[in-house]
């Protein structure tokens, strides 16, 4: 039997553990990292690659529980609802919806988010100005683009907020906007742009950095599913597998929607579940837009790479069902072919699913174990874990030396 031995185990080879092991490894501790299936086929692979300080509003609000009540009945809609009477399900609806209508429940939120958002931007531009990095890093901003003037002129009082935390936008309209971004049709009326947004390809990002953490001496095993934890006193010193154990001073969960069934044999309970979104990638049209763009209004991104492009968006709540709903591939390429010139190819084209750890108040969770002195969670990241990985990689690194965290750790305590 395999008793290879390891400072820290990481269950979850997606961004969020590859980053966790980034920073381990830095710290000079060996890491192994455990994949249950291939990186390239993890839920942070399909994104739409945004590195987006300008998304610190959770997604909780009156407005979104107004719209999503008429959403659930449109098929085309961004917003889905699968019935179910799945008891994790209904409390995690519940907690949404009382987060929704609580004020300073919406601001704490919205503080925690700037924290891991605007930290990852800045650890984002210091790691990728290296240029052996290859994923198509662009520091180009991004558009929040609007088709109604009343959406547009109301989406002032969020950008306000923002102002306030430092993340401002420029507000464009008419021919300034299509100036700026000649991509677009006369259907789009006005834009707030970030400049201090980016993005990048997801699946180059995951190639690069799983490289060159092999390269560094960090072990990666993929189609390694865990299957049980080795407990004693209070802790974990190792992870089951099929055939083998691995032994570990420090476990690192960080395996994304699946998060919750991971751990119920350790009797701990995680407010996570799947909330599925759709992308399709193709090669780049000949008028493609300059920066990515998000289509407020219809929660359907559009990001630019250098030979390809992605569309990509939607929140279905349906559980871990991996049948595939064609008509959320249709709505996206309907919404952007109303907003832009040249809306999508029809070359190279790959239609992708997967869950996003939703948590009910837009936060993820970053913490010690209550159960387990040496378990560390990193999962819940929502629509966002490309954009708060690297802060997570360094906090949990922080957190397993004992270091004084490099941002506030309590808004994403599991209590």
């Amino acid at each position: 039997m395999d008793r290879n031995k390891f400072d820290v185990v990481i269950v979850g080879g997606g961004v969020i553990g590859l980053f966790c092991a980034y920073y381990l490894n830095l710290q000079g501790k060996s890491v192994l990292v455990l994949e249950k299936g291939e990186i390239m086929k993890s839920c942070s692979y399909g994104n739409c690659g945004l590195i987006s300080p300008s998304h610190a509003f959770p997604l909780n609000s009156p407005q979104l529980l107004l719209k999503a009540a008429k959403w659930v009945f449109q098929k085309d809609s961004p917003f889905y609802v699968r019935p179910q009477w799945d008891k994790e399900f209904l409390s995690w609806m519940f907690d949404f919806a009382k987060i929704s209508l609580t004020k300073n429940q919406r601001v704490k939120s919205m503080h925690g988010r700037h924290g891991l958002l605007t930290s990852s931007r800045d650890l984002y531009g210091e790691l990728l100005a290296d240029s052996n990095w290859n994923c198509n890093w662009s520091p180009s901003g991004i558009h929040f683009v609007f088709h109604k003037r009343k959406c547009f002129e109301e989406y002032a009082k969020k950008d306000d907020i923002l102002k306030i935390l430092g993340v401002a936008a420029q507000p464009l309209i008419s021919s300034e906007l299509h100036d700026m971004e000649p991509s677009l049709t006369e259907y789009a009326y006005g834009s707030w742009y970030y400049p201090m947004d980016a993005s990048l390809n997801p699946g180059e990002l995951l190639m690069e950095l799983s490289t060159k953490l092999r390269e560094r001496g960090v072990q990666i095993i993929e189609n390694s599913p865990v299957e049980g934890w080795l407990e004693s006193n209070g802790g974990l010193f190792g992870v089951q597998l099929a055939d083998s154990e691995y032994l570990a001073d420090n476990v690192v969960l960080a395996t994304g929607s699946v998060s919750p069934k991971m751990v119920e044999n350790l009797k701990l309970t995680l407010p996570v579940i799947p909330g599925k979104g759709y992308s399709i990638t193709m090669k780049s049209p000949n008028v493609q837009p300059k920066c990515p763009i998000i289509f407020d209004e219809h929660k359907v991104v559009a990001t630019p790479w250098k030979d390809s492009y992605r569309l990509g968006g939607t929140m279905e709540f349906s559980g871990h069902d991996s049948s595939f709903n064609p008509h959320r591939i249709e709505n996206l390429k309907t919404v952007a072919s109303k907003y832009l010139k040249e809306p999508y190819s029809q070359e190279h084209v790959s239609n992708w699913f997967g869950w996003r750890p939703m948590t009910p108040d837009g936060l993820p969770i970053i913490d010690r174990s209550p159960r387990h002195s040496n378990l560390f969670l990193a999962c819940g990241h929502n629509m966002l874990g490309l954009s708060m990985a690297p802060a997570t990689g360094k906090m949990i690194s922080e957190l397993i030396d004992g270091q004084v965290c490099h941002i506030d750790p309590q808004p994403y305590s599991l209590n």
